[in-house]
């Protein structure tokens, strides 16, 4: 990898690009109409005021959701299938956990975003880069925000957030329908994976965004723990009341069904409120163990809402 890029360089201009650093959030004019100082968590990065063609790790979704064209992102997080063709019309694979520099190159970005702190002196070769991490954008607003600012679309994240309010609000009216009150409700999202349970935060997908943010459940006092620190936490069945909820979500894989029946056997689970009062609610594993962006989230609204009216029915 290293040695395609030093050719690349040595051959002759392939790569003209400035960085420097990046994560924070405010920009301010610099001596160029065309450029912006930006800063960041590696510090502060001219980037095009209005930039056209962004690769970026893992927050595709947030790039998409403002209108930004995303013309690559890591393998992670491209089969997000909650974005729409028009928002992923320019997007390749660039490969996981870092991008491939051929890859890279070819789509010409002329801004990159990156989670990867060991990657950004190779990037930046390429376009300006920016380090962005992953506790300073907990929730859909505070990362709207931020990428609302670097990208300079401040009037899409506003077009964006009334849609995802009209959106919500028209859930929740039909929740209210079935006398479901999320305000007055505490929730708590699950996952297995082989035979470990694991439990998530507001912002680890799962559709954590959707169910707080957008619907207005309360999360249970430790996943909101979960929220606040690392985002999820491996969990035995012994402690699995502490994350007891008026409603817990849980998902699997397919491979994993058999590991779900022996969990609804142990005595543990069966101690549940939620699982006692049939407020237990499956999920897809596939739509949403992973992808959980504002366009996801949106588009969670519903697919959460439905599941919650048929499992009260």
């Amino acid at each position: 990898m290293k040695k395609v890029l030093t050719t690349l360089i040595a051959a002759g201009a392939l790569l003209t690009l400035a960085a420097c650093s990046s994560n924070s959030s405010s920009k301010k004019a610099t001596s160029s109409d065309d450029k912006v100082t930006f800063h960041a968590l590696n510090g502060d990065v001219k980037v095009p005021k209005n930039p056209k063609r962004i690769a970026v790790q893992n927050y595709p979704d947030e790039v998409a959701s403002l209108g930004a064209n995303v013309v690559g992102t890591d393998s992670w997080a491209f089969p997000n299938t909650f974005l729409s063709k028009d928002q992923k019309k320019n997007m390749v694979d660039l490969g996981a956990p870092k991008f491939n520099m051929e890859k890279l190159i070819a789509q010409n970005p002329d801004l990159i975003i990156t989670v990867d702190k060991d990657q950004v002196a190779d990037y930046q070769k390429v376009a300006p880069t920016v380090l962005v991490n992953y506790k300073d954008l907990s929730g859909m607003n505070k990362s709207l925000d931020y990428f609302a600012k670097l990208l300079n679309r401040e009037d899409e994240k506003a077009s964006f957030l009334k849609n995802f309010k009209k959106e919500a609000d028209k859930q929740k009216e039909k929740l209210a329908k079935v006398d479901v009150k999320p305000a007055k409700n505490t929730i708590s999202l699950l996952e297995l994976q082989g035979d470990k349970v694991y439990a998530f935060g507001d912002n680890f997908a799962r559709g954590g965004q959707a169910l707080t943010t957008g619907l207005g459940f309360k999360e249970s006092s430790k996943m909101a723990e979960l929220s606040k620190g690392v985002g999820y936490a491996e969990v035995n069945t012994e402690s699995l009341g502490e994350f007891d909820a008026d409603y817990i979500f849980i998902d699997f894989a397919d491979k994993d069904k058999e590991q779900y029946a022996a969990l609804k056997n142990n005595p543990a689970w069966q101690n549940l409120k939620a699982v006692k009062e049939g407020h237990v609610i499956t999920m897809d594993y596939d739509k949403v163990y992973f992808f959980g962006g504002p366009t996801a989230a949106k588009e969670e609204l519903s697919l959460y809402t439905d599941a919650i009216i048929k499992a009260t029915k």
